[in-house]
């Protein structure tokens, strides 16, 4: 089971990612952390990768399918959760012939729905304890004083997490995308799933996607 995973900023694709992971034996295949991942070991096409990286260049379609071929010819899991790729409807096409390649497909495409608003009270409303690492949201979570319910010390805003950047990075992704979401919709393989309320609730929705009930 191969799956990709499509959310804008602060949709919690991250933790379903991750609750998938451990329900169904698949492999989260973060790009940014492929990338990270990459620049970091000592080879030649590391090295590569960490010069366009510090140099804010961005990994052009064809590198980046082949550092994707590489990955995935070493992975033994049930599947793959593409997160981050594919960006472009090219991508996409290029993603599948990988795919084809490798005696694979992607089985569907889940889009991780959630409004702006809500979107950006996740992102804006973090506050995190400095001492145990707790992450707590000032607009979701019962807040006493401004201190960790764990240890009691102070909690902190990122001073990165503002509504003008937030913003910014919503309405570019949802531009961007939006053609990605066009294509995979025409190929009947995008399956809408809200992404407000309870994170269980959430993954119970995504589950029926995968198991198709």
């Amino acid at each position: 089971m191969n799956l990709i995973f499509v959310a804008p900023p602060a949709a919690g694709k991250g933790t379903q990612a991750e609750m998938l992971e451990k329900g169904y034996n698949l492999y989260h295949l973060s790009t940014g952390d492929l990338l990270r991942e990459i620049a970091n070991s000592d080879t030649e096409l590391g090295k590569e990768v960490k010069e366009l990286i510090d140099n804010g260049n961005l990994i052009n379609d064809d590198l980046m399918l082949k550092l994707l071929k590489e990955k995935i010819s070493t992975l033994n899991t049930n599947g793959i959760i593409f997160d981050g790729f594919p960006r472009t409807v090219n991508q996409a096409e290029m993603l599948n012939e990988l795919m084809e390649e490798l005696n694979q497909n992607i089985d569907k495409v889940i889009y991780l729905e959630v409004d702006k608003l809500t979107a950006l009270k996740r992102a804006t409303g973090r506050v995190t304890c400095s001492n145990c690492g707790s992450i707590y949201n000032i607009y979701f979570d019962n807040i006493v004083d401004n201190k960790c319910d764990n240890c009691g010390q102070i909690l902190t805003k990122r001073n990165d997490d503002t509504e003008e950047k937030f913003n910014n990075r919503f309405d570019t992704y949802m531009v961007n995308t939006k053609p990605v979401i066009d294509y995979y919709k025409n190929l009947n393989m995008l399956y809408t799933v809200s992404s407000i309320g309870n994170k269980n609730d959430i993954y119970n929705n995504i589950k029926k996607v995968i198991e198709g009930k």
